[in-house]
């Protein structure tokens, strides 16, 4: 009976496991890239000006880059989602080279992906590489922390201590968030507010329950669009700040290096002849050239 019932049950089993192996997306090196005919980025999902939908279209600064990407490949653009999870290592894990434990899909390419040699050469703690299994490059932005704050309320004074009686709003887990709660001997606690994201703070400040909103520039500039004269967008106060810039590029798998420098190649060429600047800008985004550049116009 026992032999019988394991009989039945075989072909059960061998439908699952190709059902699985069908529906476990892999990376790709750059021939299968060419031959499907189409490129899969993965891009942050809800993460305005970069990624996110519109008139349920995927819209964004990300969403932009990987279509030219694409395009100068001669292959389509496709998109695999990602919500963020508690780390870089886990998103890298899930986007590039291993996938989320729902599904196991993985994309080609991930895009916004912070670009610091020091990150990417970190070792564990058993002296080991942290992320053997991904290589980033191709910085193409540079993002950094700022304040807009409302000159109204306070006026002339530029320097962080004005929060100790007037509200501040930031992102909840952010790097403003820690900052602002710690710094000034804690004396600024009381009056530091925290949203679910940035734009819900903004909207508090654009309704005047605000004195100031602490954030990424690119969101607070895509959230305050032809905004008025009396809110002013700039890092005075956070010179203490860890880190206050960073360029961001992409990741792929370690293997498929090739694909790597085809991508390369496409966002080089739209930094230097300022097709990367028209793409921010046409999102109200102020465009900063990544660090490389700078070293290499020395």
């Amino acid at each position: 009976m026992g032999i019988l019932r394991a009989t039945l049950l075989l072909p059960t089993l061998c439908l699952l496991a190709v059902f699985t192996v069908v529906n476990t997306a892999q990376a790709r090196k750059y021939d299968d890239v060419i031959q499907s005919k189409y490129i899969e980025f993965a891009v942050y999902r809800d993460f305005p000006p970069y990624s996110f939908l519109k008139d349920g279209k995927p819209a964004g600064i990300d969403v932009d880059i990987g279509k030219r990407i694409a395009s100068d490949m001669g292959v389509e653009a496709r998109w695999l989602w990602l919500t963020a999870d508690e780390n870089l290592d886990d998103d890298l894990r899930n986007a590039v080279w291993k996938g989320s434990v729902v599904d196991r899909k993985v994309a080609d390419v991930m895009l916004r992906v912070p670009y610091d040699r020091e990150y990417a050469y970190a070792q564990d703690g058993y002296g080991l590489p942290r992320n053997d299994m991904v290589v980033m490059s191709s910085p193409y932005h540079k993002e950094s922390w700022k304040l807009v704050r409302d000159i109204n309320k306070t006026r002339k004074v530029r320097n962080l201590a004005i929060f100790q009686y007037q509200p501040i709003g930031v992102e909840i887990d952010s790097l403003p968030d820690f900052f602002l709660v710690g710094t000034l001997q804690g004396r600024l606690r009381e009056n530091v507010h925290h949203y679910p994201t940035v734009f819900a703070a903004i909207s508090d400040l654009k309704a005047g329950k605000l004195s100031a909103v602490a954030g990424m520039r690119s969101q607070l500039e895509w959230g305050l669009p032809n905004r008025s004269e009396n809110l002013d967008i700039d890092d005075d106060g956070l010179e203490s700040l860890g880190r206050k810039s960073w360029d961001i590029g992409i990741a792929i798998k370690d293997s498929y290096r090739q694909l790597g420098y085809a991508v390369d190649g496409v966002i080089v060429t739209m930094v230097k002849n300022g097709d990367m600047e028209k793409i921010f800008s046409s999102y109200g985004v102020s465009y900063e050239q990544p660090s490389m550049y700078d070293v290499a116009a020395e």
